[in-house]
């Protein structure tokens, strides 16, 4: 990554450590090595988030000089919590989302997605790929459209998930609330059941017409199917799939 492109995540990174500054004081003082270390291991972190961001839009042929002014709003949150993030799942996660806030061909990452990433556990971000992974085979958009409506349509199954995954069926079952916390994928819309019933007589006054009135009964969604929400099909789009790749 050229210097002059780094440059001002490095000023903004000097702006973080001043802000926090006292806390790296009040450390030195019972362990004097941990400041240093402390923040030797973020700007490890920061700068390979920066790297896998830009080896992203190089894939896509974006070049440095056209790509798109990343916003305060979004770039300020993303170099704090980058900067945090060891896990290279979670880590490819702030990269295609600063990649895809770069890259002027694709639409600006909603800055609520800075909140969602730093919620997500390493096997979120997993489950999170194989759900892009089925999706994208089910649709024949390409390259992959968060707005079609295949994706939200069709739903997934947590035991299929955790037969595909090296986690325990619990965990994977935590994993899914979390990402139903995030409001990421939600339970299939309660189906109703509707029954036609015939009736002659309205509040007392009998008619000569046919009147149909429709019983509907609630039925409780499978616990084991989720669906993804329109937020979460966004989200993949920003989050998942590699920054301007067809899929």
């Amino acid at each position: 990554m050229a210097d002059n492109h780094i440059g001002p995540i490095k000023d903004s990174y000097s702006v973080m450590k001043e802000i926090c500054g006292g806390v790296y004081a009040g450390l030195s003082l019972i362990f004097p090595q941990i400041p240093a270390y402390v923040a030797s291991r973020q700007a490890e972190c920061l700068l390979a988030a920066c790297k896998a961001s830009q080896e992203k839009l190089r894939a896509a042929s974006i070049s440095l000089e056209s790509q798109r002014a990343c916003t305060l709003k979004l770039g300020l949150p993303w170099i704090e919590w980058a900067s945090l993030e060891e896990d290279p799942s979670l880590r490819d996660l702030w990269a295609n989302l600063l990649a895809n806030e770069l890259n002027p061909n694709k639409p600006e990452p909603r800055t609520a997605f800075i909140s969602i990433i730093k919620d997500l556990s390493p096997l979120d971000a997993q489950l999170l790929n194989k759900v892009y992974k089925d999706a994208r085979r089910a649709t024949t958009k390409a390259p992959f459209m968060p707005y079609a409506p295949t994706p939200l349509v069709m739903f997934f199954d947590t035991r299929v998930l955790a037969k595909t995954s090296d986690a325990e069926d619990f965990d994977v079952r935590v994993s899914i609330q979390n990402l139903k916390q995030c409001s990421l994928i939600d339970d299939l819309p309660v189906m109703q059941k509707i029954e036609p019933r015939e009736a002659k007589q309205i509040g007392g006054a009998t008619t000569g017409s046919r009147v149909f009135f429709q019983h509907t009964a609630l039925v409780p969604p499978d616990p084991n199917k989720f669906r993804l929400t329109e937020l979460g099909c966004l989200f993949l789009d920003s989050c998942v799939a590699d920054a301007g790749q067809a899929g």
